[in-house]
């Protein structure tokens, strides 16, 4: 339906706007104008709103949708002095948000998982390793989900809090226990 109307105000705005402004009809060129660009904004707004909507419900994100998000996520450098991160050379990873978690590609992770079809193990040193399984879609609460064939984990689901410090994002474990006590 918006892209109908996308492409209605875009017909209208170039086309009716040429013609009716070559015809030396300036008020029909001026409503083809701003016609023309009233389709293609409440188009935008239908979308926006229709996003927003399927959020509220519960309904997992797009792969657009997905898309924007990564196109416009921070990247930084990943360091731990908990464990290695994959590859050394400081290459830079995004960090989405997305529901109120943080998610980084599991390649950050590489030197410490291990993956065996749709399970990934992972093996912090001196802790017990974490199980996760990689879901297919991205749903609210969801700790490791595939897209486009990169896979994403949950910082949280790993026990690791982030920092960002300087353009460089800072993982470490998380305290618990006794340790949250120290």
């Amino acid at each position: 339906m918006t892209t109908i109307q996308n492409i209605t105000g875009l017909f209208l705005l170039v086309f009716g706007t040429f013609f009716t402004f070559s015809a030396g009809n300036l008020s029909a060129a001026l409503i083809c104008l701003v016609g023309g660009f009233m389709l293609m904004s409440i188009s935008k707004l239908v979308d926006f709103q229709q996003g927003a909507y399927l959020r509220a419900l519960g309904v997992p994100i797009t792969a657009d949708q997905f898309h924007l998000i990564m196109k416009y996520s921070p990247e930084y450098a990943v360091e731990s002095a908990d464990f290695d991160v994959y590859p050394e050379s400081r290459k830079e990873y995004a960090l989405i948000r997305l529901e109120g978690e943080l998610y980084l590609s599991v390649q950050v992770f590489k030197n410490v998982m291990t993956q065996v079809e749709n399970e990934y193990k992972f093996r912090f040193p001196g802790r017990e390793p974490i199980s996760l399984h990689r879901t297919l879609s991205l749903y609210k609460g969801a700790e490791l989900f595939d897209y486009g064939g990169l896979a994403f984990v949950s910082i949280s689901a790993l026990n690791l809090v982030s920092n960002i410090c300087e353009g460089r994002l800072l993982l470490n474990f998380a305290l618990r226990g006794r340790e949250a006590d120290h």
